[in-house]
């Protein structure tokens, strides 16, 4: 994105430097001095928060210490379930919690035929699976715990942030 700025406005935006010049020919683009020259710079963007999180919405382009910006609304999602005329919407902390089970039950699917082999017929699950199956089915519980804990949306991103699932040795 780029934008014209005279006298500390922006005067016009487009998406390529030839859109704002479209009588101008840039056979291997336009050069340093033809972008001095007119004024043209690079619109730079503004915080945008993580969208599993957040709902980011652009704005307008504005000048920040002389460099056009381009501006986003940042509103967070709703962190808790939501009940309207008898439907429930799923808030971020149920979101999360189930994506944390799957996750959970994705790790332990891969040793579920030997929990199955030792109730059917009485064979030894290895201590090393044993201990990694507790491991993961720990990490779960300790995770579902901090996201009920979560007083907002940054807290519950940094728990999401935090996950230590252990490695299958």
């Amino acid at each position: 994105m780029y934008a014209i700025v005279k006298d500390g406005a922006i005067t016009q935006t487009a998406s390529t430097v030839q859109q704002l010049f479209p009588n101008t020919s840039f056979p291997s683009g336009p050069n340093t001095d033809f972008l001095n020259e007119n004024n043209v710079k690079d619109v730079v963007n503004a915080e945008q928060k993580n969208r599993t999180y957040y709902f980011v919405v652009p704005g307008n382009i504005e000048l920040v210490d002389g460099v056009p910006t381009q501006k986003y609304t940042n509103t967070a999602k709703a962190i808790d379930d939501s009940t309207t005329d008898g439907i429930t919407t799923p808030g971020l902390k149920t979101n999360m919690t189930n994506r944390v089970k799957i996750n959970a039950g994705q790790l332990l699917s891969r040793t579920d035929w030997m929990v199955i082999r030792k109730a059917e017929r009485d064979v030894a699950i290895p201590s090393a699976t044993a201990t990694y199956r507790a491991a993961v089915i720990t990490e779960c519980t300790r995770l579902e715990s901090a996201i009920a804990g979560a007083g907002d949306v940054d807290a519950l991103a940094t728990v999401m942030a935090a996950q230590n699932w252990p490695e299958e040795s």
